[in-house]
C-alpha cells in the first residue's frame, strides 16, 4: 500500500454500511433501466454489426424499449449482446449500464470505438480497440502495449478510464492492487472528502493512480470482512446522497447514511 495511504481506515458508516449488505444481493442484482432504442439505433448509425438486449420484468430477453440490465450481466459470452466481437458486445453493455445508473456520475454517452488514424484504407478501424480488449479478456490484466498513452493506460479510442475499469470488472481482470474494481467520480469525490490525497479527476487517473484506488479499496474490503465491490459502492452512493440532500435540503428523504 502507498504510504500516504497507511492509517487511513474505513470511515465508520462505510463499515457499518457494507456490513448490512451481501454481494449477490446488492452487487450483482444492481439493476439500471436502459434505452435499448437509443443504444442500438446509435450501434445501426455507427456501423457495428452488434444489437444490446435488456429483460422485461419477467426475466425475459427482449430488445426494444426499456428494459433491464443488471451488473451480473456484465460478464464475457452475455446473453445481452448479441454481435460478432463477444468484446466489443460487453464493452457497450457496460457503457450501457453505467451511463444508465442513476447514483452514477457517468452519463450515458456512445463510445467512439473507430480508429481516426487508419494506416492503410482496409485497415478494420475498431482494430486498434479490439486488440485492447481481446487481450484483457484473454489475459484478465490490462495489456502493456507499446503503444500506450502517456498515462499508462492502453491506446484504445474511446475508452476513458471509468468505462475501461468497468470492462475490467466484467471480465475479472486484476491489477497491481487487487482485482479490478469500478471507479466513478462520486466515489473518487467521496474518498477525497474523507481525506484521500491525490487528483480528484477521474479523467485524469493513471495506471498507477488507479492501481492505488484499488489497493485502497480492497484493505478497507479486508479490514471490514466484505468485499471491495460493495465498498465502492457506499463510496458512490454518499456522494450520491450528499447531492440528493444538497439539491432538495430539508424535503428530501434522508438519504445520508
Amino acid at each position: 500500500m502507498s504510504r500516504l495511504d497507511e492509517g487511513f481506515p474505513p470511515p465508520t458508516a462505510c463499515v457499518q454500511w457494507c456490513q448490512h449488505r451481501s454481494y449477490d444481493l446488492h452487487v450483482l442484482d444492481d439493476g439500471v433501466e436502459v434505452d435499448l432504442d437509443w443504444w442500438n439505433g446509435h450501434l445501426d448509425r455507427a456501423g457495428h454489426d452488434l444489437r444490446l438486449r435488456g429483460r422485461n420484468l419477467d426475466g425475459e430477453i427482449v430488445e426494444y424499449g426499456g428494459a433491464t440490465v443488471q451488473r451480473n450481466d456484465l460478464r464475457i459470452g452475455t446473453d445481452l449482446a448479441d454481435g460478432k466481437h463477444d468484446s466489443l458486445g460487453l464493452l457497450f453493455l457496460c457503457a450501457a449500464w453505467q451511463g444508465s445508473h442513476k447514483h452514477r456520475r457517468s452519463k450515458r454517452r456512445f463510445p467512439d470505438v473507430m480508429n481516426p488514424h487508419l494506416s492503410r484504407p482496409d485497415e478494420n478501424p475498431v482494430a486498434k480497440t479490439l486488440a485492447v480488449l481481446d487481450s484483457c479478456v484473454r489475459n484478465r490484466a490490462v495489456p502493456d502495449h507499446p503503444n500506450s498513452t502517456w498515462s499508462g493506460w492502453p491506446d484504445a479510442p474511446g475508452v476513458g478510464t471509468s468505462l475501461m475499469a468497468t470492462f475490467l470488472w466484467a471480465v475479472k481482470a486484476s491489477v497491481y492492487g487487487g482485482p479490478a474494481q469500478l471507479i466513478d467520480q462520486y466515489g473518487v469525490s467521496t474518498l477525497i472528502h474523507e481525506g484521500w490525497l491525490e487528483d480528484p479527476s477521474v479523467t485524469g487517473f493513471t495506471r498507477r493512480r488507479y492501481d492505488r484506488y484499488v489497493e485502497l479499496i480492497t484493505a478497507w474490503a479486508t479490514d471490514i470482512g466484505t468485499s471491495p465491490e460493495l465498498v465502492e459502492m457506499w463510496l458512490v452512493q454518499r456522494w450520491s446522497a450528499r447531492l440528493n440532500e444538497a439539491g432538495h435540503g430539508r424535503y428530501t428523504a434522508p438519504t445520508l447514511f
